[in-house]
């Protein structure tokens, strides 16, 4: 008599053995000059001083540039050496952008920038300004002993139409709907958000006490998580919300060296490992791709990996 149930207890208990003997897949050595030459890249980048943005090329008046965020009109752009970020227009011209730094998000339709800055032992401002003249347009204060359970610092993750969302240093997660001023906590627990998506009802982060593993879930039902990590971070967010990247949790790719990349869906399937000198400027091109810059030991290219192969999106140059 045959059992069904037992039939597939049996295999799925065969397919986590396996899984567990096997460990990961290899992950693959990236070096520039030797993958195949695929298109050019689909979103800008920077090359030395100029942002390579499809068929216009900008000069950029700063020393070391750094592409924070693409904006309407233009981009939010940094010198490597400070946190403070301007606004370089298409015609290369630079002006003011109060209030923006490394971390600044923009709107995606490239309209509104977030900024975040602190104004005085665990107080933070949260403000909502416009591109076009850096105008604030709403603004919200943060007080970590008198709000209870914001944490130290509160940092926007995503900007979505008139709301936006906002993770603490090991504080509740919440989404400020800035032209009603609503405040309204989605995750209680102390989290330090790593990335999120309002539109996608998505975010990984980690909890602040204890062991600090990755947790992934949605918004909507943070309870149910999708995927635990205790080696791994989440350092991007595909378009769709279905896929992920991750890196080792110990380095910070702020400024730590990024050696390692895999693509995940959010519940944790691995589809992609990869390995290099160092990986920077990580974002998805695309619902499946990512792209990021690879640097070698001489050498440094773009580059787009998809879960079966990785293309050079860019020539190859010498590293400075």
């Amino acid at each position: 008599m045959r059992h069904p149930g037992r039939l597939r207890r049996a295999a799925l208990l065969a397919a986590v053995l396996l899984t567990a003997l096997t460990g990961p897949a290899a992950a693959a050595d990236l070096q520039p000059g030797s993958l195949p030459r695929g298109a050019d890249l689909a979103r800008p980048y920077v090359e030395g001083k100029t942002i390579v943005d499809d068929a216009r090329v900008v000069v950029v008046p700063l020393k070391r540039p750094v592409l924070v965020a693409t904006a309407r009109g233009g981009y939010v752009v940094r010198d490597r050496r400070f946190a403070d970020a301007v606004f370089v227009g298409h015609d290369g011209t630079k002006r003011r952008l109060p209030g923006a730094d490394e971390d600044t998000l923009v709107s995606p339709d490239g309209r509104l920038y977030a900024t975040a800055s602190l104004a005085g032992d665990g107080v933070t401002v949260v403000a909502v300004r416009r591109i076009k003249d850096g105008e604030r347009l709403a603004s919200k204060v943060f007080r970590s002993w008198v709000d209870a359970n914001v944490g130290r610092f509160a940092h926007p993750i995503d900007l979505s139409g008139n709301r936006m969302l906002i993770g603490g240093d090991g504080g509740r997660v919440m989404v400020w709907s800035w032209k009603k001023d609503r405040l309204r906590t989605v995750i209680a627990d102390k989290w330090h958000l790593q990335v999120g998506s309002l539109d996608d009802d998505i975010a990984a982060g980690w909890t602040a006490p204890g062991e600090r593993c990755t947790f992934v879930a949605h918004l909507s039902t943070p309870q149910r998580r999708m995927w635990r990590s205790c080696v791994d971070r989440v350092v991007a967010l595909s378009p769709d919300g279905r896929r992920m990247v991750t890196t080792d949790r110990r380095v910070d790719p702020s400024f730590g060296k990024v050696r390692l990349l895999v693509m995940r869906t959010v519940t944790g399937r691995e589809l992609g490992r990869w390995t290099a000198d160092r990986f920077t400027d990580i974002v998805f091109e695309s619902d499946t791709a990512i792209s990021f810059r690879l640097e070698g030991r001489t050498r440094t290219a773009m580059v787009r990996c998809g879960a079966s192969r990785c293309q050079a999106a860019s020539d190859p140059l010498p590293l400075e």
